[in-house]
């Protein structure tokens, strides 16, 4: 594998909501996204979710309440929690999470 630039990938990224997956480790995906917007409230019945902000500020809401992530922030979504991410303005966060998660959630499917 090449060396990788989260920097170079983010201009890549260039659609609120596209997805980009950089690397494989083991069973779990490292991806890019870019949020813009509100996305569907989903569920992950059965996989974690953890998010990182490389640029810009999204909030993840879950039923307790909203979580803000700023740049070099992190947050993890356990399984089975509803959530959904959104952003005032375009932002750029790294997921990790299992190759099998689907984006959607099982509820949106």
């Amino acid at each position: 594998m090449k060396k990788v630039s989260l920097k170079d990938i983010i201009k890549d990224v260039k659609e609120p909501w596209q997805i980009k997956d950089i690397a494989y480790i083991n069973d779990t995906a490292l991806r890019i996204a870019k949020i813009h917007g509100v996305y569907n409230w989903h569920t992950h019945r059965d996989e974690d979710e953890f998010f990182i902000v490389l640029k810009g500020k999204i909030f993840i809401d879950t039923e307790e309440g909203a979580v803000e992530l700023r740049e070099n922030e992190g947050y993890l979504v356990k399984k089975g929690k509803r959530h959904r991410s959104r952003a005032k303005k375009p932002a750029w966060i790294l997921l990790i999470e299992p190759i099998k998660t689907k984006t959607l959630g099982e509820d949106n499917q």
